[in-house]
């Protein structure tokens, strides 16, 4: 029998936490702010699931759709995105029918956000996009509602770490932590590549992804050339591993996004790094060098798993000069 909805209070975070439908959300931290969690509350089961099934559903009842094609079908850490940005997408827009919908109503919600950057604006507009056409898609609506909208670029980071960056980084990291940030600064592969890289993907020279970011596009899978140091270090850690995952922390548990980020920003904090700093960095460094290496565009874009050579030459060209 699943829980009650209600609120309740959280000790070890300090949050006020709603459950509706066994499902948990934050709502509102501080003990004092208890009024704050419960109008959360009524918000949310304003907009609480119904099955898409009626000719023109509610915008939280497509959200919550997506949501459960998401979790079954993309990754975690993607899947963990979309969570993020769908339910503040249905707490804004979720009452609404989807018939509607208009791109006006995201230009509300995008303008009650103080906190977030042009990046999470792009992000969350995408998503709220992709939603829509994904209904379409699926038969559920006839028509996207957000189609003709316009989704500001995301801000690219326009460096890469500084040798002594890097050096505090690695003074600060250990055990599996330390191979991670050092496997990523020698590959130039995405994080979340890392992240879910498992055995059958190594071959001696190279790691093989038959799923990665650009698949759909080149309908090729993804190589990923290792240094002999590289290939060291896998034949190192493969004789010693009990997972499936190649990087795993050392509880033998792959990484993931948040992990990285919480233990990236501790070491920011203990060596007073730039804000900037993160594991995408890493990435950004590898391909710096590859071009002030003399590689040119073509190579390096193959190296880092790029269709074209637009991004090679509008940052890492750039960064290298």
């Amino acid at each position: 029998m699943p829980r009650p909805n209600k609120i309740w209070f959280r000790k070890d975070t300090g949050w006020w936490m709603i459950t509706i439908a066994g499902r948990k959300h934050r709502s509102a931290k501080g003990r004092e702010n208890k009024d704050e969690a419960q109008r959360k509350f009524h918000e949310l089961m304003a907009v609480r699931h119904e099955p898409v099934h009626v000719a023109t559903p509610r915008v939280a009842d497509l959200v919550e759709s997506f949501l459960a094609y998401s979790q079954k079908r993309c990754a975690p850490d993607t899947y963990r995105n979309h969570r993020y940005y769908c339910q503040r997408f249905a707490e804004a827009c979720g009452p609404r029918l989807v018939s509607e919908l208009k791109p006006h109503h995201i230009t509300w919600w995008m303008d009650k956000q103080s906190t977030w950057n042009q990046t999470t604006e792009h992000n969350a507009r995408r998503l709220a996009h992709r939603v829509m056409s994904w209904g379409v898609e699926e038969g559920l609506i006839p028509s996207n509602p957000l189609k003709g909208m316009k989704i500001p670029p995301g801000k690219i980071r326009q460096r890469s770490l500084t040798p002594e960056e890097f050096k505090a980084i690695m003074s600060k990291a250990h055990g599996p932590f330390r191979i991670l940030v050092w496997s990523l600064r020698q590959t130039g592969c995405r994080p979340s590549e890392a992240y879910r890289l498992t055995w059958d993907q190594v071959r001696e020279d190279r790691w093989i992804l038959f799923q990665h970011k650009t698949g759909e596009k080149t309908r090729k899978p993804r190589v990923i050339y290792l240094t002999p140091a590289m290939q060291r270090l896998m034949k190192y850690l493969r004789t010693r591993s009990n997972s499936q995952n190649v990087f795993v922390n050392s509880r033998g548990q792959a990484w993931n996004t948040n992990a990285v980020r919480f233990r990236m920003k501790r070491i920011k904090d203990a060596c007073n790094l730039a804000a900037d700093v993160c594991p995408y960095l890493l990435r950004h460094t590898f391909g710096t060098v590859a071009v002030m290496n003399r590689l040119n565009s073509s190579t390096v874009a193959e190296l880092m798993g790029r269709t074209s050579t637009e991004m090679i030459d509008r940052v890492y060209v750039h960064l290298a000069d």
